[in-house]
């Protein structure tokens, strides 16, 4: 069976065979399916892959101190000093130690590439994931500002020895310490 397509002046004979247009109609059908199968691999791939455009924290602070931007022996020396200072009895000394503890962090973060104006600012660009407790570092990072703001402010031994501990904590989950 010949049917003919007039197009302008041309004239184009066309043979009509009923198996073209299962073909045509089970090639049009594969296609969609290809299609919506390639699409649910590249979402489920972007989904896979979510986390690892994330800076990793630890990752960050190896490459830091490999690179000597983080100093080992520098920075086992603040955390001696910083050791010292909370075990102290001298009330000055708590003050120093929380205040060395929270810069020390800071600068780690800094170093890795997490900035902000403040330590708290840094903290929050932190994935969850990397850091389990950043609401007490916050806090004691607010008991730092007081510190620093209010000469006149009075700490607590036990509460000074918790904010040295939180961030010394927060330094050996980065790995730090």
């Amino acid at each position: 069976m010949a049917e003919i397509i007039e197009i302008g002046n041309w004239e184009i004979s066309v043979l009509w065979l009923p198996w073209y247009s299962y073909l045509f109609m089970v090639v049009k059908y594969f296609l969609i399916f290809l299609t919506v199968v390639l699409f649910a691999a590249i979402v489920l791939i972007l989904i896979r892959i979510q986390g690892g455009f994330k800076i990793k924290i630890k990752e960050a602070v190896e490459e830091a101190m490999e690179a000597g931007k983080l100093p080992k022996t520098k920075t086992q020396e603040k955390i001696d000093l910083i050791a010292s200072a909370a075990e102290s009895n001298n009330p000055k000394d708590y003050k120093k130690a929380v205040v060395l503890a929270e810069e020390l962090l800071g600068r780690v973060l800094k170093v890795a590439d997490f900035s902000g104006e403040n330590l708290e600012k840094k903290i929050s660009k932190v994935p969850d994931s990397q850091l389990n407790f950043k609401e007490d570092i916050i806090w004691a990072c607010k008991l730092k500002e007081k510190i620093v703001s209010d000469e006149e402010f009075e700490i607590d031994h036990e509460e000074a020895k918790r904010a040295v501990y939180i961030f010394q904590r927060a330094l050996k989950e980065i790995g730090v310490i």
